[in-house]
């Protein structure tokens, strides 16, 4: 059985950590229905891909929460896309849309984030990005190296 616990990756944009509290994923196809007068039968013509968008949940924790909240509004609010990783999903270079930030008296040390990330690429199963190739390769470099010095 699998272990969820274990197996979810740390939540973060442009650097900044997060917990997620639930992310949900939105896309499609867009689709343009004929319909003609008298007509019995709805001719459907396919349009290419809607644009997906995730909408997150976050929130931080901690003593220094507050700072990090400052650093999360900061990157969300800096020009570009940046590098999103999400618990379940392999990261991805996405824009955040708009977001929403959330404090209660009774809550103090913390602070939620609502917000809405559009994927760069909206292409299905592009979530691997070029970062996760490389981090895969890093991490087993160190075990190819001895195999590789046998050869000179």
């Amino acid at each position: 059985m699998r272990d969820w616990a274990r197996s979810l990756r740390a939540a973060s944009f442009r650097g900044v950590s997060f917990w997620v509290l639930s992310d949900d994923l939105s896309g499609g196809k867009r689709l343009a229905l004929h319909e003609y007068a008298g007509g019995r039968v709805t001719l459907i013509e396919e349009m290419g891909l809607s644009t997906s968008s995730i909408d997150v949940t976050g929130y931080l924790i901690g003593d220094d929460s507050d700072s990090r909240s400052r650093a999360f509004v900061s990157a969300c609010l800096s020009a570009g896309p940046g590098r999103l990783t999400l618990p379940l999903d392999g990261g991805m270079m996405a824009y955040v849309e708009n977001f929403r930030r959330m404090r209660d008296k009774d809550r103090a040390g913390y602070i939620a984030f609502d917000f809405r990330a559009v994927p760069v690429s909206n292409t299905a199963g592009a979530s691997l990005s070029a970062g996760d190739v490389i981090s895969v390769f890093v991490s087993g470099l160190p075990l190819a190296v001895p195999g590789f010095g046998g050869i000179f």
